[in-house]
This record gives structure tokens, C-alpha cells and sequence, in this order.
């Protein structure tokens, strides 16, 4: 019996945050001693697995210019102060963005930090109260708190953990600098691991852009059809070109060899951006399973993802690869909240699963062309882990490398040699993208439209100066244009993302577009001097205003019903990371005389494969689970409700009666403790990712 093949990608990415010199947000720093590092030290211990690492320029050029000594972070540059000099100012900024991390992880486990935590909550009495030690301890905290499970095992590292509190300046500069040569390390690391014959390095373009849109951002009607389209439509393909090339000649240089393959940003395609890549010499790239299913139509079926697919374009040929969704969302989102042994176990019996379909379908000689895709992020996902998911990984890859029924290959090994016996080749695909096969997160809202618009308009101006100012000027103007294109700037648009520095996302991109016009020489258009969007925060749970007065009708009669109510917004949880198969829009509650009312918006209309629970935990033990149209209460302590009123049309809302409640209740308070899991054809969400929610009424 042949084993299944897996091809494991991690995509390293960052966008470019510098502005002027200093970088405005330290995730490259943070994320690099933590995750970029980390990961890959891992590697080492399994020899026999094969893995792809898919990094950005944008990313790596950051790395290297902290390696250097040329780039700080906002955060680096607030640290180093000694914190008996630290004005007002700047102690409000540290209070704002030093407990910017995973709270249950990576503030909890460390009384000293969380009690510091808890006590920046009140900013004013934190800025009278705080000693020069506490404002130290929080520049030492915050830099320690991101080290991964590998970089801080030194003695030094182990020592401050233990000391806790008490920290000196001189061990805050060392910790700094401990940070700068680990990413000086990433680089070298990456290459011992390529020469090893672990890794396969691939890349993304430069500034990581949704290339299709870049190529015509009328693409977007093919997968969105009643989409609105920008007042100023982008259309420039040599744009799409040069980051496409750009990202190779710049691996090249970097590395020594040219990157074979190339997963596009976001998993974005289209046919335009394939006979670009051919074009380039790449030869394979990736998106979801959902792309090809779209662009099969009636002729899909399940196992079709796990064949690599041969798409031959106007000028050659170029291999197809789409990701597992829910292989990949479960490391990415679910796992974080198993025992690792049973999550590495879940996921190796689902590969299991997979080749007995396979080989029942297709024949056991099937086994030597097809391959399973799992993509995902390979940073953000670990600080939701238990010691930033190293237990889990080692489980995983211990069973990966001990299997004879499972080998791991790279993308280009998983290749070589095929035939594509058991997939017709592609001569077309519906443009599309990893998430939900659209380009919504990056086009579907008014300021999506509104920022396309201001950087075609830009554009346009580029290209008008050619024809009288210099080609170095031309050069440098571009050059901001490319960065502007990256599509972290849209992603933080629109209403779907929410994170405490959102706002930066929108100064970030707005400063590029300015620097064009200053470079060009002409005047900066005046909507550059306001923000694009929303600057809303990320506060999940919003308590209960006042009594509220509500009909459960399962309507939205009028907004007027439910304008004092609480709620959980889900959206809250939706950041750097996007899970697919998000139902859950927002949950309500709201106390209404004698009754405790719900109300729970979803994101699209419940079909017969989704189920929302909502489970309750304290002072009662039970669950609420909703279908289409029906729900059921589920008790393993034989909790008896003696009234619910239900209804779900346009939204699902049901009363409980508040004397159920009532038993623990103190001070007229109703206090309890709930999470959601909505569950989808394409896996499980729970909300929140850790912990309970506790709203009081």
C-alpha cells in the first residue's frame, strides 16, 4: 500500500509598516522572535518530514533591515526609554499597546505582568499610581512575553521569567538586543533547512496584492456579480507583473536559487494572473478547494482537491494546487483548545479518512499522484496555544514522521514526475480567492470602494508624469504605489476585521498614497487628510444599557426594540485571522421584565447543514441548539425551563424566563457564563476562541 502524500504550506507574511523611518507596528519583530524563528527550530527535530514555507518580501525585507539595525518599531522606540524619563505621552502609549497579545497566554500565566494588566485598565489612576519599577517591569513584560518556546529557553530568559518583577534597565537593553539577533538568525535558518532538504522555500508577491484585482478590478463581477465597483477602476497588469517578478529576483538574491512556486496572496486568482506566473517561470501555485469548485461547477466532487490539476495557459503550463479548508482551519482555529495528543490524533485519523476515500474511489495507484493540501497561517494561530502550540506540533509531527500510512512531501516534490491521470487539465477558473472564493474582505464595502478609488486615481497620476519627469522620480513614485497595493490595507477596511490598531492600517496606507503626490510633485487630494472608514475597536462584549422591549417575532421590526440590549460581536474575533464557515453575526441579550431576551444575527440565511449552540454554564448547566427552523434543549443535569418563547424568520429570538436564573443571584444582577459554537458544512466556530463569556443583566 502506498502512503498518502501531505503538503504542509505556512505562510509567513507581513505587510510593510514602515512610515518615515520607524516602523508603525511591531508585528515582524514580535511575531519573528516568536513564530519565525520557533517553527522552524522545530523542523529539526523531525528530518524526515518535508515542509513548505511560503514567505513574503514585505515580511523578509523588514527582517533583514532589524537585523541591520536600520528598522525600529514604534514599540522598540518606547521601550528603550529609561522609564524614570518616560513623559505622559508616552506613558499613555504604553499603557495602549504594551498588552496588545493573547491575554489568556500570554499575560495570565504571569502574576507580575497580569497584575500589571489589570491595573493599566484605569488609565488615569495608572499614570498618578504607577511607580518608575511597574513602568519598567511593563517595557521588560511586554518584548519578554513574546519570545517563542525555543528562543527563551536560555539561561538568561529563564531567569527573568522566574525574577518576575524587579527588572533592571540594563536586562530590558539585553532583552531588546536579544531580540535583534535572533532576527538576524531567521535568514540563515531557512537556508540550513532548504539545504537539508526539509524545506521548500516559495514566495508571494511583493506586497502581498490581490494580483486579480490589480490586473482589472472589474474581475471581482466574475465571482461577485452584483458587486458595486469603485469610481475609479484599477486596471494595470504590469503592476500585477512586476510584483510577481519582483518577489523572485528578490528570493533569488536572498537565497541563492529562485522559488519554484508561488502561493498568491490570499490564495487570489484568476486566468490573467495564471498566464502571468507561467509567464514568470512559476511552476505551481495554489488556492481553496472552493476556487475549483466554482470553476468545475456540476463536473465537482470532493476528492477532485487532492489531485494536483495542470491549468495550461497562452504560453505554457502551470500545476494547480487547493488547499483543505477544513484540514487547514482546524490547526489554524480549532485545535488551540484540545489536548494536543488528541488534536494531533484527530487530525492524522482525518488523513486516514481521506486515503480509505481515495483508494475506494479511485484505486490504491491513485496514491502516487494525489496529495492533500493544508495551508494556513503560520504565525497568528499559535498564541491562541497552550506554549504557542509546540506540544500540539510535536504530537503531530511525531505521528507524521512514525506513519507508515502518511508521508509528507514539499508542493514541487508533490509534482515531479505526475502524470495528471486522474484530472482533466484547466484552461479556465473563476477568479477567487481562500476566502469564501470571492474578493469580498477586500472590495465588498463603501471603503473598500472608496480607498481602490483613491489608489487608481494615484495610479493614473503616475502614469500621466511619465511623459516629464525623471525615471528615477518615476521609480520612487511607484514604489509607494506597490505598497499601497498590498491587501492588509483593505482587509482592515469595511466592517468584517477588528483589532485595537485598526485604525493604523488606514494611516498607514493613506501616508503612502500622500508620499506618491509628493514625490510627483502635484497636490495631495484633500480626502487624504481624513480617515477612510470606521475606526471602530475591538471591545467583543458591549453590556446591557437599559430594560429593553422587545416582540419575539424573529423580525426586525424596528432597531428602536434592541437599543439598550448587550451583545457579543463576533466580528470581534474575526482579525488577522478569517475562519471559513463563519455564521455567527452578533448576539444579543437584554433584560425585559421578567424575561431575559436573545437575539442572534447571522451572516447569511441558516441552511440545513448549520447549528448554532449556545451553552450556558453558569448558574445552570445547559444548551440551546438551533436549526432551520427548530431548537432543542439539552441538559445532562436535568435542567428544567419553565418558559421559552421562540421565533426565527429574518433573525432568531427567544425569551427565557429570569426566575430560572435566579438562584445565585445577588444584588438584583443576573450573572452568567456562555459560549457559541456554530457548526457549518465546513467545520465547527466556537466563540469565544478562549474562555467564557460573562455579560450580567
Amino acid at each position: 500500500m502506498f502512503p498518502l502524500r501531505i503538503a504542509i504550506l505556512w505562510h509567513f507574511h507581513q505587510p510593510f509598516y514602515d512610515k518615515g523611518g520607524e516602523l508603525f507596528l511591531p508585528w515582524v519583530r514580535l511575531h519573528g522572535v516568536k513564530d519565525y524563528w520557533d517553527l522552524p527550530e522545530l523542523f529539526y527535530e523531525f528530518p524526515k518530514l518535508k515542509q513548505t514555507i511560503n514567505l513574503v518580501p514585505s515580511l523578509s525585507i523588514q527582517i533583514e533591515n532589524y537585523a541591520s539595525g536600520k528598522a525600529k518599531d514604534l514599540i522598540q522606540n518606547l521601550s528603550v526609554i529609561n522609564s524614570s524619563e518616560l513623559t505622559d505621552e508616552n506613558k499613555r502609549d504604553i499603557l495602549r499597546l504594551f498588552f496588545i497579545c493573547n491575554e489568556t497566554n500570554m499575560i495570565f500565566p504571569f502574576p507580575r505582568y497580569k497584575d500589571l494588566y489589570e491595573r493599566s485598565k484605569n488609565t488615569e489612576e495608572a499614570l498618578i499610581n504607577f511607580s518608575v519599577q511597574d513602568w519598567l517591569d511593563i517595557q521588560v513584560w511586554y518584548n519578554l512575553t513574546w519570545f517563542g518556546q525555543f528562543s527563551r529557553t536560555g539561561a538568561f530568559l529563564k531567569n527573568l521569567f522566574r525574577k518576575g518583577s524587579g527588572f533592571t534597565e540594563q536586562e530590558k537593553q539585553l532583552v531588546l538586543e536579544m531580540h535583534r539577533e535572533l532576527l538576524g538568525k531567521i535568514n540563515d535558518q531557512m537556508k540550513n533547512l532548504e539545504k537539508l532538504g526539509q524545506i521548500e522555500i516559495s514566495c508571494t508577491p511583493m506586497y502581498h496584492p490581490i494580483l486579480p484585482l490589480l490586473c482589472d478590478s472589474k474581475i471581482a463581477l466574475e465571482c461577485m456579480p452584483d458587486a458595486p465597483l469603485p469610481e475609479n477602476i484599477f486596471k494595470f497588469p504590469q503592476d500585477a507583473e512586476y510584483q510577481i517578478k519582483g518577489s523572485l529576483d528578490y528570493f533569488e538574491k536572498l537565497f541563492g536559487k529562485r522559488p519554484t512556486g508561488m502561493w498568491p496572496s490570499e490564495g487570489s486568482l484568476s486566468n490573467q494572473v495564471l498566464n502571468l506566473m507561467i509567464k514568470s517561470g512559476i511552476q505551481w501555485t495554489a488556492s481553496d478547494e472552493e476556487v475549483l469548485h466554482h470553476s468545475l461547477d456540476e463536473n465537482y466532487s470532493p476528492l477532485l482537491k487532492y489531485f494536483p490539476w495542470k491549468y495550461s495557459g497562452e504560453t505554457g503550463d502551470i500545476s494547480l494546487f487547493f488547499r483543505d479548508h477544513n484540514l487547514s482551519d482546524a490547526i489554524g482555529f480549532t485545535y488551540s483548545n484540545w489536548n494536543p495528543n488528541d488534536a494531533a490524533g484527530d487530525f492524522c485519523n482525518r488523513l486516514q479518512n481521506l486515503k480509505n476515500d481515495l483508494t475506494n474511489s479511485y484505486g490504491e495507484e491513485c496514491l502516487k499522484s494525489a496529495v492533500v493540501p493544508v495551508i494556513l497561517d503560520g504565525e497568528n494561530c499559535w498564541e491562541f496555544y497552550h506554549d504557542n502550540g509546540i506540544h500540539f506540533l510535536r504530537s503531530l509531527f511525531q505521528r507524521l514522521s512514525d506513519s507508515n500510512e502518511l508521508t509528507t512531501v514539499t508542493f514541487t516534490e508533490a509534482v515531479l514526475n505526475n502524470k495528471y491521470d486522474y484530472v482533466k487539465p484547466l484552461n479556465n477558473i473563476r477568479a477567487g480567492s481562500w476566502i469564501n472564493a470571492d474578493f469580498n474582505i477586500w472590495f465588498g464595502h463603501a471603503e473598500h470602494r472608496i480607498a481602490w478609488s483613491i489608489l487608481a486615481q494615484a495610479r493614473n497620476e503616475v502614469e500621466k508624469a511619465t511623459i516629464f519627469l525623471s525615471p528615477e522620480t518615476i521609480q520612487k513614485a511607484m514604489e509607494e504605489i506597490y505598497i499601497s497595493e498590498g491587501s492588509d490595507w483593505f482587509w482592515w477596511y469595511g466592517d468584517s476585521h477588528v483589532a485595537p490598531n485598526k485604525s493604523d492600517f488606514d494611516v498607514l496606507f493613506r501616508w503612502h498614497i500622500r508620499k506618491v503626490y509628493e514625490i510627483l510633485g502635484i497636490d495631495v487630494p484633500v480626502i487624504l487628510n481624513f480617515p477612510l472608514g470606521k475606526q471602530s475597536g475591538s471591545v467583543a462584549l458591549v453590556p446591557q444599557r437599559g430594560e429593553i422591549h422587545t416582540e419575539i417575532d424573529g423580525k426586525i421590526s424596528s432597531e428602536e426594540e434592541w437599543k439598550n440590549a448587550g451583545y457579543f460581536d463576533a466580528k470581534s474575533s474575526m482579525t488577522a485571522m478569517h475562519q471559513i464557515g463563519e455564521l455567527l453575526s452578533r448576539l444579543y441579550y437584554g433584560n425585559a421584565n421578567q424575561y431575559l431576551n436573545f437575539r442572534i444575527d447571522t451572516l447569511r440565511s441558516m441552511t440545513d447543514d448549520d447549528v448554532i449552540e449556545l451553552n450556558f454554564s453558569m448558574p445552570l448547566q445547559f444548551k440551546i441548539v438551533f436549526k432551520t427552523g427548530s431548537f432543542q434543549i439539552k441538559s445532562e443535569q436535568n435542567v428544567s425551563l419553565h418558559s421559552i418563547n421562540y421565533s426565527q424568520k429574518d433573525i432568531i429570538e427567544f425569551a427565557l424566563l429570569k426566575s430560572d436564573f435566579e438562584s445565585s443571584n445577588k444584588n438584583d444582577e443576573i450573572n452568567f457564563e456562555l459560549n457559541i459554537i456554530t457548526k457549518t458544512k465546513d467545520g465547527e466556530i466556537v466563540y469565544p476562541r478562549q474562555g467564557t463569556l460573562n455579560p450580567v443583566l
